[in-house]
């Protein structure tokens, strides 16, 4: 282990010092984007908003917060969008590039895993912690993973927000 707590050499170990949590408010969010975002798409309950609903435009303060990420099927996801500021803490600009259950890399797995457990739920989801999982363990950051569905109520994309946090 670090001296920041951080287990050394096993990044596999690094997702254990993530919460996960359901978002029920906005109360229930620390940054002002993920907060945003939050009250945007819980403005449409008790339906969902589609990804037609979702206009950048509406949101310029946002833009360097979000990520989009399309569904394809259980398990497999493509990164649509990359906000500059989600690149800089993530240490990539990620767009156009697909991730699932089987991808290489582990980071891409649990993120898969992670999007498959709140899927079905339909429902808000955050996470809070460091990242270490990208060797940036002395960034501390705040997410919000919210669904858009389509007419029929089927998903097909979550937009996110990210930020840092103290």
């Amino acid at each position: 282990m670090s001296s920041s707590g951080v287990p050394d050499g096993n990044r596999e170990d690094n997702f254990q010092l993530i919460e996960q949590k359901s978002i029920r408010s906005a109360e229930d969010l620390r940054c002002e984007p993920t907060k945003k975002l939050f009250e945007w798409w819980n403005s449409f309950s008790p339906l969902r908003p589609s990804r037609e609903d979702l206009d950048i435009l509406n949101f310029p303060s946002l833009a360097p917060h979000l990520y989009l990420i399309e569904y394809i099927s259980s398990g497999q996801y493509v990164y649509r969008l990359c906000g500059d500021n989600v690149g800089e803490l993530i240490g990539n600009h990620y767009r156009m590039v697909s991730f699932s259950l089987n991808s290489d890399k582990y980071d891409d797995q649990k993120l898969a895993e992670y999007l498959d457990g709140i899927k079905d739920r339909k429902d808000a989801s955050g996470c809070t912690g460091n990242l270490s999982f990208v060797d940036r363990e002395f960034i501390k950051f705040e997410s919000v993973d919210c669904p858009l569905i389509d007419k029929a109520g089927n998903l097909t994309h979550f937009i996110g927000a990210l930020c840092q946090t103290s």
